[in-house]
């Protein structure tokens, strides 16, 4: 599942959103360490098709690296209730379905 299904999903349940490309319009390196932070940490923002790309990066390399090309970071980001999503996955569906 992805970005479609995550903005049909917040559609029916009528819930208000932001909607940002970050293809067209990447991350920067301050939103992507404030995003780790609550994430557990810059690898958990990685794409999973992009991971074995990421390999050996760490800390502030790695956020440099997701700043450059807003694909390889893990999409999409959701964040309701106060609580941050990464994917759109049966368990992100569930935590979204508890903040909504």
């Amino acid at each position: 599942m992805g970005c479609k299904q995550a903005r049909e999903f917040l559609a029916q349940k009528k819930v208000e959103f932001t909607e940002r490309n970050i293809i067209k319009e990447p991350l920067t390196e301050a939103e992507l360490t404030a995003l780790a932070a609550r994430a557990g940490g810059a690898e958990n923002l990685v794409a999973p098709k992009r991971r074995s790309e990421a390999e050996g990066l760490t800390g502030k390399k790695l956020i440099k690296w997701l700043s450059e090309d807003g694909g390889r970071v893990r999409r999409p980001i959701i964040e309701v209730g106060g609580a941050l999503t990464l994917g759109f996955t049966k368990e992100t569906r569930q935590t979204l379905e508890e903040k909504i």
